[in-house]
């Protein structure tokens, strides 16, 4: 399963997601009271929550995690245009289940006996780095997040262990030519005629039902380990 994309990968883009909004609501704040007293609030209520939000066998899921999680799941969902009036337990409620699954996948790969090698680390390491412009781009996105290298190569090495258990316990997902064509035709239902030629259309359908049907067998693998686990969700 080459092409699963897992949360502990995502995790290190939500680490950079959330500098660059960090960055934006510093600038003016000094002078506008009225945040000083939102934040001031935000302080007190902060500080009756600290703790963990779930323990998964007695291993605890931090609230300083969770709520980088939750600020870029937010993030994803306005730029989308989405209203979340209303919808901030479910949100919540969301975010905390996939850090719950993370780490269950990570428990059980361990137990498994999987690893990462040095080359491994490195390899996905200079991927992930490859996309900054520069090293002082990566060196401020570094700075911003309040990251360095090892927590960096951590969080790939997570990655890289998961993806082996997953990759062990799960099939390689496969799409027929004609569940291609029903999701084209529903998109052409939708789309009209600003909807692409099928031949054009095709091979990025064929990913996403991939992807889909990936994403559906961890989510099912996430099921059966946490039917057997100590979880206690504290949100």
């Amino acid at each position: 399963m080459k092409n699963t994309l897992l949360a502990a990968l995502l995790s290190l883009i939500t680490m950079f997601g959330l500098a660059a909004c960090a960055g934006e609501n510093t600038e003016g704040d000094s002078n506008d009271e009225g945040q000083t007293e939102e934040s001031s609030e935000d302080d007190s209520e902060e500080s009756t929550s600290d703790g963990p939000v779930a323990t998964v066998n007695g291993e605890e899921i931090s609230r300083q995690d969770f709520d980088q999680q939750l600020a870029n799941a937010e993030q994803q969902y306005e730029s989308m245009g989405m209203d979340m009036e209303g919808q901030e337990d479910q949100i919540e409620q969301s975010v905390v289940d996939e850090m719950i699954g993370m780490e269950l996948l990570k428990q059980e790969a361990e137990n498994e006996g999987h690893e990462a090698s040095e080359e491994e680390i490195d390899e996905r390491y200079d991927e992930f780095t490859s996309q900054f412009e520069s090293e002082e781009a990566q060196e401020e996105a570094y700075e911003q997040a309040d990251l360095d290298e090892k927590t960096v190569r951590e969080e790939l090495e997570r990655s890289l262990v998961i993806n082996k258990y997953v990759e062990e316990n799960t099939e390689e997902a496969e799409v027929t030519e004609e569940e291609i064509e029903e999701q084209y035709d529903a998109m052409s239902e939708q789309q009209g005629d600003e909807a692409p030629d099928y031949d054009e259309a095709k091979e990025q359908i064929e990913q996403q039902l991939i992807t889909q049907k990936e994403n559906e067998q961890v989510t099912e693998l996430i099921d059966d380990l946490r039917e057997n686990a100590d979880v206690e969700v504290l949100i």
